[in-house]
């Protein structure tokens, strides 16, 4: 460039712009994988909460179940396994069976339900053993 001449020529001009063109499309191309990548956080992190706090649900109506030893189990388990499919997570439910022990006597429930197609289960067992079948 003669010293009389002012400004960049063509060629300087074309290679700047060429240079920004390529620095913009990386930057476009990384943007959009890290939006996808907190897509997919933000994805499984909403399915583990979903998880846990039907867990919780289980396992909390499960506590609140106090079967007498006199009493049929069988009452109590069908109301459980009633009051959980009508629930607010009942939607997610496909089965709950009950979990006994080799007496064949019911200590709990195995509830199995499915959150973005992944299948789940929880065991939950009664919170207190009857003594009286301790003692059989």
């Amino acid at each position: 460039m003669n010293q009389n001449e002012a400004g960049f020529t063509l060629m300087e001009t074309l290679l700047s712009v060429a240079i920004v063109l390529v620095l913009g499309s990386l930057l476009v191309v990384s943007s959009k994988t890290a939006l996808q990548g907190a897509s997919l956080s933000i994805k499984a992190v909403n399915t583990a909460a979903t998880i846990t706090r039907i867990d919780r649900h289980i396992r909390t109506r499960t506590d609140a179940v106090h079967i007498p030893y006199w009493a049929d189990a069988t009452l109590y388990i069908d109301a459980l396994s009633a009051e959980l499919f009508q629930s607010r997570i009942g939607t997610y439910i496909k089965s709950v069976r009950t979990i006994s022990d080799n007496r064949k006597v019911p200590r709990g429930i195995e509830a199995v339900y499915t959150v973005n197609n992944r299948e789940m289960r929880t065991v939950a067992l009664f919170p207190s053993v009857v003594i009286m079948d301790m003692m059989r």
